[in-house]
């Protein structure tokens, strides 16, 4: 019997080796064949071709995949083939795209999954760019996501099937592992589940069965479980969310750690998002006052246009002196080329409605030239607004992302710091362990070792703990400053806030009574224009008075919209102070994906219909009526 059971080993040796040579060598010829196709692929020809292909080629030859939920058509490609840029002569052939703010906030939102800014941090520091996938993709994150936190109490299996080809040894064979029970075995099949629950405890089922004929005299089988319940160190469901399951001093991954970091990275989106409907906000109004600026520069060509012309007819009836002459046509040149200023700008202020306009389209991610132009349609707020003082630092400290932000940072430092002190603690735990065989003792012709090894119970309580403990106590110490030092930062950040709010409201006070300053400044210049033109016209007065009038009211009529539009860009700022921005200008979040933490247009604007405000949602305060209609010349 014991010589038959040696030549099946033997056999059984044999054919193992005999299948597992050609499985290697096959292996290691298809990976050597793939190797090789693959390397012939990319050579693609001779070596000076290989030469020819640049580092941008290479890159739209790499084949990325996209993952299953987003479509083909959320791959947007910009075109190469693009009209060359405009330049002054075109303005007037261009075709006018007229946008209300509204409608440019909803085509830069729509346009986001790369939250831009006025910056190009996209170029110089991409890794800081906030994305809609940012969220999603912490969530995903296998050591740092949420499912990676959940993880750690999934249920555990494990199997085997094991064949010992000569000796037995108990002790090895049923010795402890990672379900306690059967774990290592040998000469067996073995088959268990193990699981940690929330709790803590770790709670493990197994089996064994199998053929041995010295020690079991044939076949046996035997059953197992184990209990691991800690008492002090790792204890409680609490610490388990906080910590995980297999934390260490300083090291806590619990789902809700993973949670405030995901609820950190959705609100580092928002804040991008505010920060986005602000830069398109204030450059859509710079659009409006480039616009204006270059109406006002157009009239002042053809102010000086008919200046010039009444002089060349005076010139020509000997009534006045060529160099008048020539005084207005150097008039006429210099408006000439403020209007070609106006339309592309210069250098150091790049306040020209190309210039104004390309900003705009970068954050509204359109292309960057284009036979169309965006033209503001909507009307600035004319309307003198006061904003309740108490209520807006009260909204301020708790609607600011900022804060938030830094809410969630305490939060996250005060579970720490709860973590931190439960590891302090001694590892004390409860054990209980069980194995049975499956058939009856009496009647087995088991020996008695191998009896005892698969049979008995155990109950017991473990305790240890460092002597000094020296990790544990700076983990401790450690989690209480980073506490310290975020709500220190949360304090500064109230500051700052509140002294950002005063600059506001000193603003927008400032800016509607330069606004009204310059509305009535602008009606005495146009006033003294016209009266000045009549008298040239009628030949009372010298051409200097004219020009300098024109001067006079050019400048006005600049100042003026200027002064409008610093006013509305104030009363962005308020807004954006308080940490109401978004609510006023209708944002909020847009269809739910899994994939995207996206935001969009919900709602109208407050620049929908200047005039009319929501004293309820918008928190406008009306704090003296308007001006009569006589005082102020209507645009």
């Amino acid at each position: 019997m014991h010589s038959s059971l040696l030549a099946c080993r033997r056999r059984f040796a044999t054919a193992f080796m005999l299948i597992a040579l050609p499985v290697a060598c096959f292996a290691g010829c298809q990976s050597s064949r793939t190797r090789h196709l693959s390397e012939s692929n990319l050579s693609g020809g001779t070596s000076a071709s290989r030469a020819e292909i640049d580092d941008e080629s290479r890159l739209q030859q790499v084949s990325f995949s996209q993952p299953s939920s987003l479509s083909q058509t959320d791959v947007f490609v910009e075109s190469t083939e693009q009209p060359s840029p405009p330049i002054a002569d075109d303005f007037d052939s261009l075709t006018h795209w007229y946008l209300t703010l509204d409608d440019v906030v909803k085509l830069a939102l729509d346009n986001s999954t790369v939250i831009r800014d006025r910056g190009g941090r996209v170029l110089t520091f991409p890794s800081a760019v906030r994305t809609t996938f940012d969220p999603a993709v912490l969530r995903s994150d296998p050591n740092l996501g949420i499912d990676a936190s959940l993880s750690a109490f999934d249920t555990q299996f494990e199997s085997g099937l094991v064949y010992n080809g000569g000796g037995n040894s108990v002790n090895s064979a049923f010795s402890s592992g990672q379900f306690g029970v059967f774990a290592q075995p040998e000469t067996l099949a073995k088959l268990g589940v193990g699981r940690i629950l929330r709790s803590g405890t770790k709670v493990s089922l197994g089996g064994v069965g199998g053929y041995d004929q010295t020690l079991a005299g044939g076949f046996y089988a035997a059953y197992g479980a184990e209990a691991r319940h800690p008492l002090m160190r790792g204890a409680g469901t609490q610490f388990n969310q906080i910590a995980g399951p297999l934390a260490k001093p300083g090291m806590y991954r619990g789902v809700l750690i993973s949670q405030l970091d995901h609820h950190q990275a959705q609100v580092e989106v928002e804040q991008s998002v505010s920060e986005l409907v602000r830069d398109v906000a204030i450059v859509y109004w710079e659009l409006f006052f480039a616009y204006q600026n270059l109406n006002a520069k157009q009239t002042a060509l053809e102010n000086a246009r008919q200046a010039w012309q009444r002089e060349q007819q005076r010139v020509a009836q000997a009534v006045s002196p060529p160099d008048v002459e020539a005084l207005a046509r150097q008039q006429y040149y210099s408006a000439e080329a403020g209007v070609r200023n106006a339309i592309c700008g210069t250098i150091p202020g790049q306040t020209g409605v190309y210039n104004v306009e390309l900003r705009l389209r970068t954050l509204m991610a359109l292309p960057t030239c284009s036979t169309q132009l965006i033209h503001p349609a909507g009307l600035p707020l004319e309307a003198p607004l006061r904003f309740d003082w108490q209520e807006s630092d009260a909204l301020a400290q708790t609607k600011r992302i900022e804060l938030r932000k830094q809410l969630s940072a305490i939060n996250k430092r005060t579970l720490e710091l709860k973590a931190a002190r439960n590891l302090q603690r001694p590892q004390v735990d409860l054990i209980g362990k069980y194995r049975r065989l499956a058939d009856d003792p009496s009647t087995a012709t088991d020996t008695a070792l191998f009896s005892d090894a698969l049979q008995g119970w155990q109950v017991g309580i473990e305790y240890s703990r460092a002597v000094v403990n020296r990790r544990e106590n700076a983990a401790v110490r450690h989690a209480h400053l980073q506490l310290c030092r975020e709500q220190a930062i949360a304090a500064e950040q109230r500051r700052h806030i509140s002294a950002e709010l005063r600059t506001a409201f000193i603003e927008l006070d400032r800016a509607y009574g330069a606004m009204q300053s310059m509305a009535h400044s602008r009606e005495a210049a146009q006033i003294r224009l016209q009266a000045q033109s009549q008298r040239h016209a009628a030949g009372d007065v010298h051409v200097e008075e004219v020009l300098e009038a024109q001067i006079r009211a050019t400048k006005a009529e600049t100042e003026y919209e200027r002064s409008l539009v610093d006013y509305n860009l104030a009363f962005i700022k308020v807004h954006s102070a308080r940490g109401t921005l978004l609510e006023v200008m209708g944002v909020g979040f847009g269809e739910p994906t899994n994939d995207e933490f996206r935001f969009a247009l919900n709602a109208s604007s407050v620049f929908a219909q200047p005039n009319r405000f929501d004293l309820q949602n918008s928190g406008e305060r009306i704090a003296t009526p308007p001006l009569p209609a006589a005082t102020i010349t209507p645009r």
